[in-house]
């Protein structure tokens, strides 16, 4: 089952940012930039995911906590409003950048998965990116992070 993606027709209600003219690239050494080859590429395999009957969502989100490619499969409504996603899709940014602040003593973050009584919630990160992953709540979560790990193990993603 195909997922909607993101397009620039899809984007329209995100807000535009004005992005820093950068003096030299050691300014943005943390900075992740998706070509649009890999925005492709990452929505082939959010698809491939999305197969999964139990599986409603498959996304990943940048850095700054937008949806880049992804989304949900098609024919799939959503359980929040398209304001509350867009603000679920930051939290689960923070929430990640926060967790990492514990990466030099216990290791870094492999998935973070919550259930909750009307959804499956799983993140996993990808660089800086984060693949979020939501499903029904009687998924087998440990099958879906397996094969989430499985499908996005083989993806890097370059950052400058």
């Amino acid at each position: 089952m195909a997922c909607q993606t993101v397009n620039q027709e899809n984007c329209k209600h995100f807000v535009s940012l004005p992005i820093p003219e950068l003096k030299n690239k050691r300014e943005c050494n943390s900075m992740t930039i998706l070509s649009p080859k890999q925005i492709q590429d990452l929505d082939v395999v959010c698809q491939k995911l999305a197969e999964d009957d139990k599986v409603r969502h498959v996304g990943v989100i940048n850095h700054l906590g937008h949806l880049v490619a992804g989304g949900f499969r098609n024919g799939m409504k959503p359980l929040l409003e398209d304001d509350k996603v867009r603000m679920t899709y930051m939290q689960m940014q923070l929430d990640f950048k926060m967790r990492q602040e514990l990466d030099d003593v216990l290791g870094p973050i492999d998935y973070i998965a919550s259930r909750r009584t009307k959804q499956l919630v799983i993140s996993v990160p990808i660089g800086e990116n984060l693949v979020l992953i939501t499903a029904e709540p009687d998924a087998d979560d440990k099958k879906i992070i397996k094969r989430a790990e499985d499908l996005f193990d083989d993806f890097t993603i370059m950052t400058v």
